[in-house]
């Protein structure tokens, strides 16, 4: 989403930061590790390498050495780039790559743990998020630094923006709407939201055993519910807040009035307020609801029949869609805060259609499912890709109705598509342009991939998944991995309000920034970029860049799935 800070925008790009943020290296790998049994693929720009050597990180002993391939030119990054292939190199420990006189980062080759702590602290950023509540020391420290504050957004006194008052709700009425996590700003969007619970539900629909036996050390860890829900039902307490009682409809955000200046969550004493309505909203609220009480089911006993309040929600926002197909969310005229305009509804009738479908087994949901429409991926304003998922994980529980042979077809339609981009892609990236948060449509990308390895049995498309994770962890033309704390080389200055106010140098953890982006440049200067040509090339890690370092939750949430999928296949 856009964030734009307008207070304090100005910062100091000196010709010290201009001689630093952008030191080149021409060897990239994935910086986090690779699986020893697994795909391992790194990249060299501009080298035109005979050959390449890995090296032992403790001896600088030649471990193993291969023909590099002929290079190609890429163009989105301006470079020649060889893919050296060293999958069936099979050795545990620490290494590095050397040819032309260059080296690499020091990277892991390991077992499929290599991944654990990444998968755990990308999924425990969304504790970190957490609006209206205290982040305490005990579970918020990262390699021994203490990343708790005190609590933001309590978000009961919550005022009703005049533009969606009625006779029932007058303007300013006192509405409490607590919970939830933040955005990118401090505002709380339903349609994002529910984008991101997506990911972790449907991550948790796969691996079930998995994060049943999860412990990730947030304040419920040790009661009755599996962790990952534990952490889901904070994000659902708050979006069942943001439906109207009265007629099931589903407001479209809680924020204040403009974006909040550069502070601390418990600092922003700002009115904040319920804002819009929409179409889109309900049907993206319908579409989670319903999917979150399939997971929640079998524990109604411990949870006061929270599946039941849930899919009884859902209902009422579909019924009240029905009833208002093309309710648009544009920002009143003294609102500046994120708008996600979104005019056309066919979409998030399809994925909340699939969701109710799965769950209810009924046939009316069936009959609302257009598979003769365009299918892509999965982004906050086009999600029926979110309802092709959904139906392809839970294939075998779908009514007899359904033609699941349909269901097939599609899905791989649309993962063929994907692999595609990967597999003609000069820089081995399912990615038609760069646009804003470029690294969460690749994220989303490697997971369509990775289902569709699981799911459909074909090698080729884990390959991708792999390729995509290995591209954000390094294996880039910028040179980063892309995710805060992991890597040799990560974001350190995110445009992110509380890493930006909290004091500590190093940044919250576990988050995924955007990641190269060739519109909105002049946020810090265009100078101050390292390309103005090249799209894969333009990201630079400074507080001001809100066009390629600002983090938010829909990157997040396909990134964890994204690498539980890798993790595990």
């Amino acid at each position: 989403m856009i964030m734009r800070f307008f207070l304090s925008i100005i910062m100091v790009l000196g010709t010290a930061f201009a001689q630093t943020a952008f030191a080149q290296n021409f060897i990239h790998v994935n910086q986090v590790g690779y699986c020893v049994d697994g795909r391992k693929v790194a990249m060299l720009s501009d080298i035109e390498a005979d050959e390449f050597l890995i090296r032992s990180a403790e001896t600088d002993a030649i471990v193993y050495d291969a023909d590099a391939p002929v290079g190609r030119r890429w163009s989105a990054s301006g470079e020649t780039v060889q893919f050296v292939d060293f999958s069936d190199f099979s050795r545990k420990g620490k290494f590095y790559i050397q040819t032309g006189g260059e080296r690499s980062h020091t990277f892991v080759v390991s077992d499929s743990t290599v991944y654990d702590s990444l998968a755990f602290w990308s999924q425990k950023a969304f504790y970190l998020w957490r609006a209206s509540s205290e982040i305490k020391p005990e579970y918020a420290t990262f390699r021994g630094v203490d990343y708790s504050r005190p609590m933001g957004h309590p978000d009961t006194m919550v005022f009703l923006h005049r533009e969606v008052s009625s006779e029932n709700r007058h303007a300013e009425s006192v509405l409490s709407s607590p919970k939830g996590w933040y955005d990118s700003d401090y505002s709380k969007y339903v349609v994002t939201a529910a984008f991101s619970a997506h990911s972790l539900i449907a991550a948790y629909e796969m691996f079930p055993e998995h994060f049943n036996k999860q412990c990730m050390n947030i304040p419920e860890s040790g009661d009755s519910l599996p962790d990952i829900l534990n952490e889901l039902k904070w994000e659902l307490d708050w979006l069942l807040t943001m439906q109207e009682p009265l007629d099931g409809s589903v407001y479209f955000k809680v924020s204040t009035l403009r974006f909040s200046d550069l502070m601390m969550p418990h600092e922003d004493e700002a009115d904040r307020f319920m804002i819009g309505r929409s179409t889109s909203a309900a049907l993206d609220f319908a579409a989670v609801t319903a999917m979150a009480s399939r997971v929640f089911k079998p524990y109604d006993d411990i949870t006061e029949g929270y599946s039941k309040t849930l899919l009884k929600a859902s209902l009422r926002a579909w019924d009240w869609a029905e009833r208002n197909p093309n309710v648009s969310f544009v920002n009143p005229k003294d609102v500046t805060t994120g708008d996600f305009v979104d005019n056309d509804m066919k979409d998030e009738v399809f994925w909340a259609a699939s969701e109710l479908l799965i769950t209810t087994g009924e046939k009316r949901f069936s009959d609302r499912l257009d598979f003769f429409s365009k299918f892509s991926s999965p982004t906050w304003n086009n999600v029926n890709g979110l309802g092709l998922l959904s139906l392809i994980v839970n294939l075998e529980r779908l009514p007899k109705f359904v033609e699941k042979d349909q269901v097939r077809r599609k899905f791989k339609s649309l993962s063929d598509v994907v692999y595609k981009q990967y597999y003609h892609s000069a820089g081995k990236i399912p990615l038609k342009k760069f646009d804003w948060g470029s690294n969460g449509t690749i994220a989303m990308n490697g997971v369509l991939l990775g289902v569709a390895g699981d799911r459909l049995g074909e090698e080729s498309y884990k390959d991708g998944a792999q390729a995509c994770l290995d591209y954000l962890l390094g294996r880039n033309s910028t040179d980063y991995c892309f995710v805060t704390g992991f890597g040799s080389k990560s974001p350190m200055n995110l445009h992110d309000r509380r890493s930006y106010s909290d004091g500590i140098e190093a940044p919250v953890p576990g988050c995924l920034v955007g990641g190269p982006n060739p519109n909105q440049v002049m946020d810090c200067g265009k100078s101050n970029y390292p390309s103005l040509v090249y799209p894969a090339r333009m990201y630079l890690d400074e507080s001001c860049s809100y066009s390629t370092n600002e983090v938010a939750i829909n990157w997040n949430a396909p990134f964890v799935w994204l690498v539980n999928l890798v993790k595990f296949q």
